[in-house]
């Protein structure tokens, strides 16, 4: 009995135990099977993924040309170091190694080291620097053995082998910032990435940036990389042709800042801007303003000692004068207000004002650049002569909202689309502009001083220059570009031809008849001839009791103190090419400074 019941409890348990033997065998059969074939995709994307790591391949940048076909931005080799994200890496020993053999300096470790700190995963190559010499990469190469997670990469880096011919006009690159993220949601947040930070650069920075790319790095068990190759090529960016001619961009900058081409004796730099335009078409063949800058010392990384001498500079070098420079036109516009007289029927061709050096309003003077006046003169002489009294009278006729409507029509203050982000436009006053913005009502005498510039009328050298253009042109409203042969339909310059016609002969009497004042600035050719007008800015107001005593002349003033020297004007004559804008700041008079600059690049460009 006692050997059955036995037995009965020995086949139970073999019972129980078979079955538990046999569901654990089924369920492991079943995961088996839905591990290999079920879920099959998933496991093998996984195990590649641990296999292999992806990173991103910076695009190369597309060039700069100028219209030539020069090089004005282009992009040489370089490598890239990095190192390979671990848990227990002495990164501190790493990099002090490294800087012992290399030129890494102090700011690239410390930007390395924020990056390393905010990552959250391992096996990452994070990017130390591109600043290395190929001597650098050579020493580490040698002693690779020491450095088992440091690897480099060949890349590319901006170069602009003009320099600071071209520097305010290309710009320049750099490193990627939070806030460039914060501005630009399109970006891609690479530590290797640089983007257009300044100037033609920046403006055209997504079309030069390209596409990024992909490489495959194949690792082990311990994540060092075995097989490396690029698994998605980069889209490099496109390349740009400017209209700007590099000759003359150097030749107008040399001419600005005094630089004597036949004895190559050098003098301080004038502070200003030169800029020529194609009447016809808009594209703009210079544009200069000095000081300038060397653009390559951003490629490379600027030193702190660097970026503060440019900051504090009290010339500005970095100011591109040429866009963002604002000055009150003075003269300049005057050829506007004629128009704006014209074209509103308050006066005629012959009509004379006299004019006996001031002009008497209430109990305030406003005087002529000449001191004993200019007599009875019609507008035609007025603007050859540039009489101040005379476009008092006529700014009182014409009334202040009449002058900017036209100065408008001429490219003042207006919408003017330059592929530069640091345009600054211009200001135009008006009685509404008064009242919003100064809370009191628009006066006659501030009417007097805008009708020959002054007061609080602004404007750039792009907007000085495209009023000039379309005056040479006078069917189109031509707009400035920096772009070759871009195709843009210009609307209808709406002025009357005759009244035009008259003005551009009063111009050309500035430079061709003895009495203009840029008569000493009239080209050397019998055949080509030049149209402009001068102009000479007041800085610091003159008194009463300046006057009498005697005006200290510009010479002889402190810098800052002295007249601002301007020249617009275009050529040839007949059949109009070129407009130009010529600012010499503290230059003193116009026609002396001025004019003579703009005579020579005229001539560069035509004789």
């Amino acid at each position: 009995m006692k050997n059955l019941i036995f037995k009965k409890n020995i086949e139970r348990r073999f019972f129980f135990l078979s079955a538990l033997k046999g569901i654990s065998f089924g369920v492991l059969s079943w995961r088996l099977f839905d591990l290999q074939v079920i879920e099959n995709k998933k496991y093998d994307k996984l195990s590649k993924e641990n296999q292999f790591n992806f990173s991103l391949v910076v695009p190369e940048r597309g060039q700069i040309y100028d219209r030539k076909g020069r090089v004005l931005a282009a992009n040489r080799d370089a490598f890239s170091l990095y190192i390979k994200s671990s848990k227990n890496l002495n990164l501190s020993e790493i990099l002090k190694k490294l800087s012992s053999i290399t030129t890494l300096n102090e700011e690239d470790i410390n930007n390395f080291q924020i990056r390393y700190k905010n990552l959250k995963k391992n096996n990452i190559n994070v990017f130390i620097t591109d600043n290395l010499s190929k001597r650098d990469i050579s020493k580490i190469a040698v002693r690779l053995h020491e450095f088992p997670k440091v690897n480099f990469l060949m890349t590319k880096k901006r170069v602009y082998p003009q320099g600071a011919i071209t520097s305010h006009l290309i710009g320049y690159t750099g490193k990627l910032t939070e806030n460039d993220l914060k501005r630009n949601k399109n970006l891609i947040n690479f530590s290797n990435l640089r983007i257009g930070k300044y100037g033609i650069e920046k403006f055209f920075d997504n079309q030069l940036r390209g596409e990024f790319g992909r490489r495959r790095e194949e690792v082990n068990a311990r994540g060092k990389i075995i097989t490396s190759n690029l698994y998605e090529n980069p889209n490099p960016g496109k390349n740009l042709n400017l209209s700007i001619d590099l000759n003359i961009q150097s030749y107008a900058l040399s001419r600005l800042q005094n630089i004597n081409t036949k004895k190559r004796e050098y003098v301080e730099p004038e502070t200003g801007s030169v800029v020529v335009m194609d009447v016809n078409t808009g594209e703009l063949i210079c544009c200069v303003s000095s000081p300038n800058f060397n653009p390559n010392i951003f490629t490379r990384g600027i030193n702190p000692k660097e970026w503060k001498s440019l900051v504090n500079n009290k010339k500005a070098p970095l100011l591109n004068r040429a866009v963002s420079g604002l000055y009150p036109p003075g003269s300049t516009i005057k050829m506007a207000v004629a128009l704006a007289a014209l074209e509103s029927g308050v006066i005629g061709y012959d009509n004379k004002f006299f004019c006996n050096g001031v002009k008497e309003y209430g109990d305030m003077k406003f005087h002529c650049w000449h001191k004993y006046g200019h007599g009875n003169i019609n507008l035609s002489q007025a603007i050859e002569r540039s009489c101040d009294v005379f476009f008092y009278e006529l700014g009182l006729k014409v009334g202040i909202d009449k002058i900017g409507l036209m100065l408008n029509k001429l490219g003042l203050s207006a919408n003017i689309n330059l592929e530069l982000s640091e345009f600054q436009k211009g200001l135009v006053p008006s009685k509404k502009w008064k009242l919003d913005n100064r809370g009191t009502r628009w006066t006659p005498g501030e009417t007097i001083n805008a009708s020959i510039g002054q007061g609080y009328m602004l404007s750039n050298p792009i907007e000085l220059c495209t009023m000039t253009a379309r005056i040479a042109n006078s069917e189109m409203s031509v707009e400035p570009t920096l772009l070759k042969n871009k195709t843009k339909k210009f609307l209808k310059l709406d002025i009357n031809k005759g009244h035009l016609n008259y003005v551009k002969n009063a111009m050309s009497n500035v430079v061709n008849n003895e009495l203009g004042t840029a008569f000493k600035s009239k080209l050397n050719s019998q055949s080509i001839k030049m149209a402009g007008k001068t102009g000479t800015v007041q800085v610091v107001r003159i008194s009463e009791e300046e006057r009498e005593k005697g005006i200290i002349k510009n010479k002889d003033r402190e810098w800052k103190k002295r007249d601002h020297a301007l020249f617009v004007g275009y050529a040839p004559l007949e059949k109009p090419k070129y407009s130009i804008c010529v600012i010499v700041e503290h230059g003193g008079s116009g026609s002396v400074t001025a004019a003579p600059i703009a005579k020579d690049i005229i001539e560069k460009l035509l004789i």
